[in-house]
Protein backbone atom coordinates (compact mmCIF):
# COMPACT_ATOMS: atom_id res chain seq x y z
CA UNK A 1 0.00 0.00 0.00
CA UNK A 2 2.37 2.65 0.86
CA UNK A 3 4.62 1.68 -2.47
CA UNK A 4 1.32 2.72 -4.40
CA UNK A 5 1.61 5.57 -2.06
CA UNK A 6 4.86 6.39 -3.16
CA UNK A 7 4.55 5.76 -6.56
CA UNK A 8 2.09 8.11 -6.68
CA UNK A 9 3.71 10.77 -5.30
CA UNK A 10 6.74 10.24 -7.55
CA UNK A 11 4.34 10.62 -10.77
CA UNK A 12 2.63 13.52 -9.05
CA UNK A 13 6.04 15.60 -8.78
CA UNK A 14 7.39 14.97 -11.82
CA UNK A 15 4.25 15.70 -14.29
CA UNK A 16 4.18 19.57 -11.86
CA UNK A 17 5.28 20.54 -14.37
CA UNK A 18 4.57 18.57 -17.30
CA UNK A 19 2.55 18.69 -20.62
CA UNK A 20 -0.83 16.76 -20.70
CA UNK A 21 -3.03 16.34 -23.82
CA UNK A 22 -6.64 15.26 -23.58
CA UNK A 23 -7.42 13.27 -26.57
CA UNK A 24 -11.00 11.90 -27.64
CA UNK A 25 -10.83 9.11 -30.17
CA UNK A 26 -13.57 7.89 -32.42
CA UNK A 27 -15.28 6.05 -30.67
CA UNK A 28 -15.51 8.96 -27.76
CA UNK A 29 -12.69 7.15 -25.53
CA UNK A 30 -11.06 9.82 -23.10
CA UNK A 31 -7.44 9.80 -22.95
CA UNK A 32 -5.05 11.77 -21.40
CA UNK A 33 -1.01 11.27 -22.39
CA UNK A 34 1.85 13.67 -22.44
CA UNK A 35 2.68 13.58 -26.10
CA UNK A 36 0.11 15.68 -28.70
CA UNK A 37 -2.31 13.81 -29.72
CA UNK A 38 -2.17 12.64 -33.94
CA UNK A 39 -5.41 10.17 -34.79
CA UNK A 40 -7.90 11.96 -32.06
CA UNK A 41 -10.85 13.36 -33.11
CA UNK A 42 -11.06 16.34 -30.26
CA UNK A 43 -7.58 16.87 -29.04
CA UNK A 44 -6.82 19.87 -25.80
CA UNK A 45 -3.89 20.99 -24.10
CA UNK A 46 -4.44 20.91 -20.48
CA UNK A 47 -2.61 23.71 -18.27
CA UNK A 48 -1.32 22.01 -14.35
CA UNK A 49 -0.13 24.75 -12.31
CA UNK A 50 1.73 23.02 -9.34
CA UNK A 51 1.94 24.69 -5.93
CA UNK A 52 4.87 25.08 -4.24
CA UNK A 53 4.31 24.42 -0.94
CA UNK A 54 2.52 21.20 -1.63
CA UNK A 55 5.52 20.04 -3.86
CA UNK A 56 7.68 20.73 -0.92
CA UNK A 57 5.15 18.68 1.34
CA UNK A 58 4.68 15.93 -1.17
CA UNK A 59 8.72 15.96 -1.25
CA UNK A 60 8.76 15.71 2.14
CA UNK A 61 6.14 12.96 2.53
CA UNK A 62 7.93 10.46 -0.39
CA UNK A 63 11.22 11.26 1.60
CA UNK A 64 10.34 10.34 5.08
CA UNK A 65 8.18 7.32 3.46
CA UNK A 66 11.38 6.40 1.65
CA UNK A 67 13.20 6.76 4.96
CA UNK A 68 10.55 4.30 6.63
CA UNK A 69 10.56 1.75 4.13
CA UNK A 70 14.20 1.50 3.82
CA UNK A 71 14.29 1.20 7.87
CA UNK A 72 11.72 -1.51 7.55
CA UNK A 73 13.95 -3.42 4.87
CA UNK A 74 16.95 -2.69 7.03
CA UNK A 75 15.16 -4.33 10.27
CA UNK A 76 13.55 -7.07 7.85
CA UNK A 77 16.91 -8.16 6.09
CA UNK A 78 18.66 -7.99 9.90
CA UNK A 79 15.77 -10.17 11.25
CA UNK A 80 16.45 -12.91 8.07
CA UNK A 81 20.32 -12.98 8.90
CA UNK A 82 19.72 -13.88 12.25
CA UNK A 83 17.27 -16.69 11.77
CA UNK A 84 19.72 -17.63 9.06
CA UNK A 85 22.33 -17.86 11.72
CA UNK A 86 20.25 -19.66 13.92
CA UNK A 87 19.42 -22.13 11.70
CA UNK A 88 22.38 -22.40 10.83
CA UNK A 89 23.76 -23.34 14.37
CA UNK A 90 20.91 -25.54 14.91
CA UNK A 91 22.00 -28.01 12.07
CA UNK A 92 25.70 -27.83 13.11
CA UNK A 93 24.22 -28.61 16.68
CA UNK A 94 22.55 -31.16 15.37
CA UNK A 95 25.35 -32.53 13.08
CA UNK A 96 27.67 -32.13 16.02
CA UNK A 97 24.87 -34.78 17.59
CA UNK A 98 24.80 -37.13 14.91
CA UNK A 99 28.83 -37.14 14.63
CA UNK A 100 29.06 -37.67 18.55
CA UNK A 101 26.48 -40.36 18.71
CA UNK A 102 28.12 -42.26 15.47
CA UNK A 103 31.12 -42.05 17.05
CA UNK A 104 29.59 -43.55 20.06
CA UNK A 105 28.57 -46.57 18.40
CA UNK A 106 31.93 -46.82 17.01
CA UNK A 107 33.39 -46.94 20.33
CA UNK A 108 31.08 -49.65 20.98
CA UNK A 109 31.85 -51.70 18.29
CA UNK A 110 35.03 -51.44 18.20
CA UNK A 111 34.62 -52.63 22.31
CA UNK A 112 32.75 -55.69 21.21
CA UNK A 113 35.16 -56.75 18.35
CA UNK A 114 37.90 -56.22 20.96
CA UNK A 115 36.05 -58.38 23.63
CA UNK A 116 35.40 -61.53 20.80
CA UNK A 117 39.23 -61.33 19.73
CA UNK A 118 40.15 -61.80 23.43
CA UNK A 119 37.44 -64.30 24.09
CA UNK A 120 38.86 -66.36 20.67
CA UNK A 121 42.62 -65.80 22.30
CA UNK A 122 41.52 -67.33 25.54
CA UNK A 123 39.91 -70.26 23.79
CA UNK A 124 43.28 -70.59 21.43
CA UNK A 125 45.17 -70.18 24.78
CA UNK A 126 43.58 -73.14 26.56
CA UNK A 127 45.31 -76.52 25.59
CA UNK A 128 42.75 -79.05 24.23
CA UNK A 129 43.55 -82.34 25.45
CA UNK A 130 43.12 -85.13 22.85
CA UNK A 131 42.26 -88.59 24.24
CA UNK A 132 42.69 -91.95 22.28
CA UNK A 133 39.37 -93.60 22.08
CA UNK A 134 38.63 -95.82 24.60
CA UNK A 135 37.44 -99.37 23.57
CA UNK A 136 34.41 -100.74 25.10
CA UNK A 137 34.22 -104.79 26.35
CA UNK A 138 32.11 -106.45 24.58
CA UNK A 139 29.14 -108.20 25.89
CA UNK A 140 29.40 -111.49 27.47
CA UNK A 141 27.50 -114.46 25.62
CA UNK A 142 24.99 -116.42 27.10
CA UNK A 143 25.44 -120.00 26.20
CA UNK A 144 23.03 -121.85 25.09
CA UNK A 145 24.06 -125.80 24.46
CA UNK A 146 21.42 -126.78 21.95
CA UNK A 147 22.11 -123.29 19.88
CA UNK A 148 25.76 -124.32 19.74
CA UNK A 149 25.05 -127.90 19.21
CA UNK A 150 22.78 -126.94 15.76
CA UNK A 151 25.31 -125.18 14.66
CA UNK A 152 27.87 -127.80 15.22
CA UNK A 153 26.30 -130.64 13.33
CA UNK A 154 25.14 -127.82 10.89
CA UNK A 155 29.00 -127.55 10.14
CA UNK A 156 29.98 -130.67 10.37
CA UNK A 157 27.81 -131.92 7.58
CA UNK A 158 28.51 -128.98 5.42
CA UNK A 159 32.36 -130.27 5.82
CA UNK A 160 31.55 -133.91 5.22
CA UNK A 161 29.32 -132.50 1.91
CA UNK A 162 32.67 -130.75 0.68
CA UNK A 163 34.51 -134.20 1.23
CA UNK A 164 32.14 -135.69 -1.46
CA UNK A 165 32.58 -133.56 -4.01
CA UNK A 166 29.14 -132.08 -3.31
CA UNK A 167 29.31 -128.16 -2.91
CA UNK A 168 26.06 -127.92 -1.99
CA UNK A 169 24.70 -125.42 0.76
CA UNK A 170 21.91 -125.31 2.98
CA UNK A 171 19.35 -122.96 1.38
CA UNK A 172 18.37 -121.55 5.11
CA UNK A 173 20.33 -122.16 8.09
CA UNK A 174 18.14 -123.50 10.64
CA UNK A 175 19.42 -121.41 13.51
CA UNK A 176 20.21 -118.24 14.36
CA UNK A 177 23.94 -117.37 15.28
CA UNK A 178 24.29 -116.22 18.78
CA UNK A 179 24.03 -112.41 19.52
CA UNK A 180 26.60 -110.59 20.35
Amino acid sequence: MRMLILAIMVLVCDTVNAEVFKCIGNAGKTVYQEKPCQTAVKSQQLDIKGDPAKEAEAKAKLEALQTENDARRAERLKAEKEAAAQRNQAEQTDALKRSAFAQQQQATAQQRQAEALEKQNQQLNNPVWVLPPVARPLEPHSYSPEVHADHDSEHRSRHHRQEDGKSTESPVPTSTPPPR
